[in-house]
Formats: structure tokens, C-alpha cells, sequence
């Protein structure tokens, strides 16, 4: 068991490193977002869509959610007449962070169409609307509905009386101590299954890129795909590390405690709850190094590529004079 004075010293240097992270990070999203949105090249290729959606619903997760986390770290608890706070701190948490993992799980098979299928999937507007974009508008629906009913429309139980002003989120919602049905069903099938799957069609994806290459034919077309694939491959690799060993290790424990009132493990409470923030933080990131339409306009990547490009005008220069001055 760790002591109190361990406690607040994790507390701290969560919030240091959270906060560390979510400064540059909010900076990049915007920049990222504005340039998906007004750039009009990008704003067009259906492939930029979903991961414009997904940081914009990012960006909201670090800027709402993580907020009251903050308050929680400082302080170490929610104060108990704040009982909607903590109904809209569970909400945001839950709809937020599992759009995420939907979309990023959408996005994973949207990539295996847009590169295998788009000529028969997406060549009129009606099969781009079928297939691109009711997708999204149906998973966002969806989530906002199931999330909407679960915290603040549950008949059988009430949340306020399960919340724990002094655990992050104030405790789980009432319904996954009470309801194993829905509890099940959002870590077994929208936490679990959704990461299974963006591995699974991630996979597939790579395995067919690297078959692609090896066909002479199809060099052309896999150099057009190829940044869209290393893309979306390295975000998903971070998506599918940061949710599945938490969703397994939540449900896990939920089963666990329907037979005895068992508590969670430090590592779950310390370090895996906070998981998912860290992974949003790094989004970002992770896109804008696919993206060089984008990073190629960030004023220091300016400045270092044109030095990059005197230092080897310069050494061009002078390998040019000792080739002239040497004596044949």
C-alpha cells in the first residue's frame, strides 16, 4: 500500500507531466485542425476525414475532460455539492474517449477501401456517402445516445449514490457496478472488440502494402498509398497499445467484482486510468509527422531546411573547386 505522502507525489507528478504535454499538444491540434479545414487539397481527400474528425474530438477530450482531472489532481478530490460535475466529467470521459477508439476502429477498415476498393466503394457520390461518410455520422450518433442513457437516463440505478469524490472520475458510473449486461457490453464490445479490430484490419493493411511492392504493376499505386498507409498505421499502433491492456484489466476486474467488493489494483488507480490521456497528448504528433503539407509550413522546419540546404549548396560548392583545382 502506498502511504499519503506517495500519493500526493504521484498526484503531482502526473499533473506536472500532464500539464507539460497538453500545452504543445493543444498547439498542434489547432494547427493540424486549421490547416485540415482551409486547406482546400486536403480538406478534399477522403482520407484526411476521419483523422479531422478524430482530432477535433481529441482536442475537446484534453481540453474538457483532462481539465477536471487537473482539478482533481491538485486538489485530490471533487467537492461533494459538485455531484454534476462529476455526471459530466463521467460523460465526457466515456463519449469522448470511446468516439476516439470507434473512429480510429472505422478508420482501419475505411483504410483497407480506400486502397484496395476505392474504384468500386467510392466512385459516386452515393457509394461515398454510404460508404465514407454515414459510417461516421452513425458511430457519433450512436455513442452520444448510448452515453446520454447510461449516465444521466439510468433507470436502475442512480450515479450519485455510487460516486467517490476522492477517485478519478468520482468512481465508475453506477451501471457498471450494477448492470453487467451494459457493462459488458461497452468494455467487451466498445473498448475490446474495438481495438482487437484496429489491430486486425491495421494488419491486413500492412501485409497487403508490403505484397503490393512486390508487384511490379502496382508500383505506382502503392507510392501514391503509401503515405496514408504508414499514417494511419502508426496511429493505430497507439491507439490499439493504449486501450486494450486497460480495457482488459477494467473488465477483468469488473467480473472479479461481482462476487466480492474488490478494490482496484494500484497499477489500475495509478497508471492505467490516466493511460488514454497520455496517448490524446501524443496524437497530434504522431499526425503531423505524416503530414508534410503541414509540417513543411511550422516556421522552425523552415529555418532548418534552408540551413540544411546552404550547408549542402556549400559543400557542393566545394567539392566542386577541389575537383577543378586538382591536377590531372
Amino acid at each position: 500500500m502506498t502511504s499519503v505522502y506517495d500519493t500526493i507525489v504521484l498526484k503531482n507528478l502526473k499533473l506536472g507531466l500532464l500539464i507539460s504535454f497538453q500545452i504543445p499538444s493543444i498547439i498542434s491540434h489547432i494547427f493540424i485542425i486549421y490547416h485540415l479545414i482551409f486547406n482546400r487539397n486536403l480538406r478534399r481527400a477522403l482520407h484526411n476525414h476521419v483523422i479531422l474528425i478524430l482530432l477535433i474530438i481529441n482536442f475537446l477530450f484534453i481540453t474538457t475532460d483532462l481539465s477536471i482531472t487537473f482539478h482533481f489532481l491538485r486538489f485530490g478530490f471533487i467537492e461533494k455539492n459538485q455531484r454534476n460535475l462529476c455526471l459530466a466529467w463521467n460523460f465526457l470521459d466515456l463519449f469522448l474517449s470511446n468516439l476516439s477508439t470507434f473512429l480510429m476502429m472505422w478508420a482501419s477498415i475505411e483504410r483497407n477501401i480506400l486502397v484496395f476498393y476505392d474504384r468500386q466503394l467510392l466512385n459516386t457520390k452515393y457509394k461515398r456517402f454510404f460508404f465514407h461518410y454515414l459510417p461516421l455520422i452513425i458511430l457519433i450518433i450512436y455513442t452520444f445516445i448510448f452515453y446520454i442513457i447510461v449516465i444521466f437516463f439510468n433507470s436502475s440505478c442512480s450515479n450519485i449514490e455510487y460516486f467517490i469524490y476522492d477517485e478519478l472520475f468520482c468512481g465508475k458510473p453506477c451501471y457498471v457496478h450494477k448492470d453487467i449486461i451494459l457493462s459488458s457490453i461497452d468494455y467487451l464490445f466498445h473498448k475490446i472488440c474495438s481495438s482487437i479490430l484496429i489491430f486486425l484490419f491495421s494488419f491486413i493493411l500492412l501485409l497487403r502494402f508490403l505484397w503490393g511492392k512486390r508487384q511490379r504493376n502496382q508500383i505506382i499505386r502503392w507510392r501514391h498509398h503509401r503515405k496514408i498507409t504508414i499514417q494511419f498505421i502508426s496511429i493505430s499502433i497507439l491507439y490499439f497499445i493504449g486501450t486494450l491492456p486497460v480495457a482488459i484489466s477494467e473488465l477483468l476486474h469488473i467480473w472479479k467484482n461481482l462476487k466480492n467488493n474488490i478494490k482496484e489494483s494500484e497499477i489500475q488507480e495509478e497508471f492505467f486510468l490516466y493511460f488514454f490521456y497520455f496517448i490524446s497528448l501524443i496524437l497530434p504528433f504522431v499526425c503531423l509527422l505524416n503530414l508534410p503539407e503541414i509540417y513543411s509550413k511550422i516556421p522552425l522546419f523552415i529555418y532548418f531546411k534552408r540551413q540544411l540546404n546552404i550547408r549542402s549548396m556549400k559543400r557542393r560548392n566545394q567539392i566542386a573547386i577541389m575537383t577543378t583545382t586538382i591536377p590531372r
